[in-house]
């Protein structure tokens, strides 16, 4: 009986990613917070401002007044931190859910919406930021161009990606730091990057880890961090 049943789910789970694929990645993106949300009750967030901050050589001055975006928040808050901003906005298709998971008691605002048609108007937001979520959406190229739109002139881009892996369901883009550049450069300077030896914790760990590529532009399986700003 187990074995027709993980069959089953087999050949469910076939069917979803060849022809549901945007369907079943909110699918598992949820199912992973839900569990994570029965392992910690309360998702943690006192960890992201250095990340938003001092290791992209900015304070949190800087962000007194500005317009703040997080594209693929996810629920634990990660602009909570950011008291002195104008407007602090997380974007994701599952924020809805995410307010089930707690979200609903942070100060940020979060927006239920694909990246790929970002709800806001021309020149909004002084700085983006997307950490651990480029390689997640369902179109890098829309994306990275609804960014720019809503990004003012000489705003900051934040960038923070899992680059060279295998495509998956929750992931399905093969991103690499030259890809990336190639895609980012014609609108924007690039100010900083370094890529990241991974390790098996995930993206924070592997920078606090601190093992980098010799060759920012690496092929090898890794993080790829950068800094930039709206021509």
């Amino acid at each position: 009986m187990q074995s027709i049943e993980k069959l089953l789910r087999f050949i469910i789970s076939k069917i979803c990613i060849t022809f549901f694929p945007s369907f079943w990645k909110k699918y598992n993106e949820l199912k992973y917070w839900k569990k994570v949300k029965n392992e910690t009750p309360v998702l943690s967030n006192d960890y992201y401002q250095q990340y938003y901050t001092d290791y992209f050589g900015l304070d949190g001055s800087f962000y007194k007044h500005k317009n703040i975006l997080d594209i693929g928040c996810g629920p634990r808050g990660s602009l909570e931190w950011a008291n002195m901003a104008n407007k602090r906005v997380g974007i994701d298709p599952l924020a809805d859910e995410y307010k089930k998971l707690g979200a609903d008691k942070h100060q940020m605002e979060y927006v239920a919406s694909p990246s790929e048609k970002i709800p806001f108007e021309n020149d909004f937001f002084d700085v983006v930021c997307s950490f651990n979520s480029l390689d997640h959406v369902d179109n890098v190229e829309v994306t990275v161009k609804e960014i720019t739109r809503v990004l003012c002139k000489q705003g900051i881009f934040l960038l923070m990606v899992e680059v060279n892996h295998a495509p998956n369901p929750c992931e399905p883009h093969m991103l690499s730091p030259e890809g990336i550049l190639k895609m980012i450069e014609p609108d924007y300077k690039c100010l900083f990057m370094e890529s990241y030896v991974p390790v098996k914790a995930g993206l924070y760990q592997s920078i606090e880890n601190g093992e980098k590529f010799a060759n920012t532009l690496t092929t090898e399986e890794g993080w790829f961090c950068a800094k930039f700003e709206k021509k």
